[in-house]
């Protein structure tokens, strides 16, 4: 009999690996640090003889303790209720592995970590995790049989009373061949029958759009680090990059892909008022006077086009947003068309700022598409780089925009011309940024004089020279600062003033804020239309996926001036200092080639829904048009045949057809499972009205229920010879005992009776002496009763 040391090391692997899921999925590696630290130590313990279990009081108290702290956080509401569950789970778990002692300390962890692993999947839809549940569960399977198989053996040693130093070794080398070898085998033809039923179930059965009722659940408040829908200079400290993923934009112009060769610039919010000059609150920050609000544009009916929009330049960008706390939705200047998705219905668009919002804060994976105009986006030459292009078949922006319902606006909603909308009318700008916004080296001069003594402040509208100071304003920002992501030695410099104006003259050094803040100051104190624009500037490219990668540190600002030809955009913070872009490195390469496999996991798998499924079927169909063009196309006249692949494939995979086929199937496995479970409670009650009878027959019924139960299973060898016997006329008396019975069969030959003898003995071994009936005795038992049986037959006449 073998000792299923495979067991433990697949239990010990089975829970790091749920360790590092719930860390993975909740960003808890210090959760993971503690958990492997324990679960090492205890292993150690083990290993060394040096364990001993937890007292019982003990676990008892940290379990208690755990779960006044778990109530107290989610009454506090300082984290996710199903984040800290998973943390008492791993509490639970470490308590459970320092208290074992018996085997049912061992199925409470299987519990329990298979409950931290759900715990976990509802809180991420990592592609990493993805890989780690699918080996979780392999793992799971294989261990879960080597459990019952250990709980079968040890049953089985304590019933025969058998020492391990007494071990047959030729037994244990036979047990220890073949047992590991037959456990994979069953492990992976369970593991197949399983993955081919999730896969039907996961293709044919998709959850509906906007239906994960675990969405509530999810990890936490979404935030973003690097964009913020306002701007302030408040805190002088050092900005930390932060490298995680915020967008992911394919952008296609014209109907040919950008394949990474010009710099992306994504709006986000528009502020347009600055408060610096108001010291006496202490407030120094940009803000927007939010225009009135617009009706809400439904996407039910796909895009909706813009109105008094120019589509001649036409830049489609397809847009997947992590989710980030806020209501703001990034895109390129000058919208066109917007169009939303399943996890997008409804958004807004404030037509004089050219900012658009959802209803409700981004808390989830958001898809929306958005068709730009590059006519309202001239972009400066530090912006650009050589353009080259690819074609991809089948797309013409064009023609989709002309087919688009155009969004319904009233009076009121359009962009007024009234001086009380126009952009920083309300900013409260220091007179020494006027005073160094007129200087001739600044704003520029000819040989006229400077430009600014041709430039009311009190003109609002535009004129043909903003376009030129804004140039000489952003030329004079990039050559003269310098930009840095730490300003902590400037404090006591910055402090007590403006902090434009402190950058403008003291500093001259600091991030995107301060270059931005300062042109959109200076063009206003002209009288210029300026505004302060927040976003992303990103030009890190995937070739594999196709697609820019827009991170947290790609959060930029930059400014918009109103110009005789529209608003234009300038970027005046400097590149002195701003660090190397990345460069194509192995490294990175492999980093893209991983975040195409997230980005496919996260698309293909994890938003699988009704859509897709009919999207597939589609392409199916599709595929059997062209299938059955080319048969046409070779001359092989397709009326020959009964009846067409596609008419089939049409017919089986209409709406109609494949909700009756699908509700037939269900339908199917409802009524499989209720009437195996009725033929499971039949079959229980028949063999225990058969287990009565034969206790009743071989005299066993005034024992207790458990062991009247384990010993008519045992010895139904027995009842089965008195069986036997009785057809040739040999009954035992209830008087009788087993072995009287036996002593008078005297007349039987002497190899019938030698065996009756036996098997009696062998009664009396399992009725009084504990012992129990493995497979190898019962097959010899069995074989013992089939000669009695031999005998009987051509030596005794069988009366009729």
């Amino acid at each position: 009999m073998y000792d299923i040391r495979q067991f433990k090391p697949a239990l010990y692997t089975l829970l790091l690996l749920g360790f590092s899921g719930f860390s993975l999925a909740t960003q808890t590696p210090g959760i993971w640090v503690l958990s492997t630290m324990l679960l090492l130590l205890n292993i150690w313990l083990i290993r060394t003889g040096r364990f001993n279990p937890m007292p019982r009081w003990m676990a008892n108290l940290v379990t208690i303790g755990a779960v006044v702290y778990i109530v107290s956080e989610i009454r506090a509401n300082t984290a996710v209720p199903i984040v800290l569950i998973g943390q008492f789970l791993v509490l639970l778990q470490l308590v459970k592995i320092y208290e074992q002692r018996a085997n049912r300390d061992y199925a409470q962890l299987l519990v329990l970590s298979l409950l931290l692993v759900v715990a976990a999947a509802i809180n991420t839809a990592s592609l990493l995790f993805g890989a780690i549940l699918i080996v979780y569960l392999f793992l799971s399977l294989y261990c879960c049989l080597l459990f019952h198989l250990k709980v079968e053996t040890d049953h089985a040693k304590v019933a025969l009373g058998v020492r391990e130093d007494r071990i047959n070794p030729a037994t244990f080398r036979q047990d220890q061949r073949y047992l590991s070898s037959s456990m994979r085998r069953l492990t992976g033809l369970v593991s197949m029958v399983a993955i081919a039923l999730a896969v039907m179930v996961f293709l044919f059965f998709p959850r509906g759009a906007g239906a994960n009722w675990l969405t509530p659940l999810q990890l936490r408040a979404a935030s973003s680090t690097g964009f913020s829908d306002e701007v302030s200079f408040q805190n002088i400290a050092r900005i930390q990059q932060n490298n995680e993923l915020a967008a992911r934009v394919r952008l296609t112009h014209q109907g040919q892909l950008v394949q990474g060769t010009m710099m992306l610039l994504l709006r986000g919010n528009v502020l347009t008022d600055y408060s610096g000059g108001n010291r006496g609150t202490g407030s120094w920050k940009w803000t927007r006077v939010a225009p009135e609000e617009p009706p809400t544009i439904d996407f039910s009916q796909g895009m909706t086009k813009l109105p008094d929009r120019d589509t001649d330049d036409q830049w489609y960008q397809e847009i997947t947003l992590e989710p980030h706390g806020l209501t703001t939705l990034f895109f390129m200047p000058g919208p066109v068309a917007i169009g939303g998705s399943a996890d997008l219905t409804r958004v807004r668009f404030f037509p004089r700022d050219d900012v658009i919002s959802t209803i409700e804060n981004v808390s989830q994976q958001t898809k929306y598409t958005v068709v730009s105009s590059n006519a309202r986006y001239t972009p400066g030459p530090q912006q650009m780089r050589n353009r080259t292009s690819v074609p991809t078949a089948g797309t013409d922006w064009r023609s989709i925009l002309s087919n688009l319902r155009p969004q319904t606006q009233t009076r009121s909603q359009r962009p007024s011309s009234d001086a009380n909308d126009q952009p920083g009318r309300n900013s409260l700008i220091d007179p020494k940024i006027t005073e160094i916004a007129r200087r001739p080296e600044v704003s520029g001069s000819d040989a006229a004089g400077a430009l600014v003594d041709r430039r009311d402040p009190k003109v609002r509208q535009p004129l043909p020279i903003d376009e030129t100071i804004a140039e000489n304003f952003e030329q004079y920002l990039r050559s003269n600062y310098r930009y840095t992501l730490d300003l902590t030695d400037m404090r006591s410099i910055m402090e007590g003033q403006d902090p434009i104006v402190a950058f403008l003259y003291d500093v001259k050094r600091g991030h995107c804020e301060y270059f931005a803040g300062a042109m959109t100051l200076m063009c206003q104190s002209l009288g210029m239309n300026a505004r302060l624009v927040v976003g992303y500037k990103c030009d890190e490219y995937n070739a594999a996926g196709g697609y820019y990668m827009v991170r947290q540190s790609h959060a930029h600002a930059w400014v918009e001036v109103l110009t005789t030809k529209g608003w234009r955009t300038f970027d005046p913070t400097s590149a002195n200092d701003a660090g190397p872009s990345p460069a194509g490195t192995a490294w990175t390469k492999m980093k893209h080639y991983f975040d195409y496999l997230e980005f496919l996991w996260a698309t293909t798998v994890i938003g699988y829904d009704r859509d897709s499924r009919d999207n597939m079927l589609q392409n199916i169909r599709n595929l059997d048009v062209r299938m059955t063009n080319t048969l046409i196309n070779s001359k092989v006249d397709p009326n020959t045949m009964r009846r067409s692949v596609s008419e089939w494939l049409a017919d089986f995979f209409s709406e109609k057809n494949f909700l009756l086929f699908s509700s037939r199937i269900l339908s199917g496995l409802i009524y499989v499972m209720f009437f195996a479970v009725a033929g499971a409670i039949a079959g229980f009650v028949y063999e225990r009205v058969k287990l009565r009878k034969r206790a009743k027959r071989i005299g066993l019924e005034s024992l207790p229920q458990h062991d009247l139960v384990r010993l008519a299973r045992q010895l139904g060898f027995y009842d089965e010879l008195l069986r036997l016997l009785a057809k040739y006329r040999m009954e035992r008396s209830r008087t009788q005992t087993p072995r009287e019975f036996a002593q008078s069969l005297a007349y039987l030959p002497g190899q019938a009776y030698d065996l009756v003898h036996r098997l009696t003995d062998l009664y009396y071994q399992i009725r009084y002496g504990g012992a129990e009936l493995n497979v190898s005795r019962r097959s010899k038992v069995r074989k013992a009763i089939e000669q009695v049986e031999q005998i009987l037959r051509v030596s005794v006449r069988r009366p009729y």
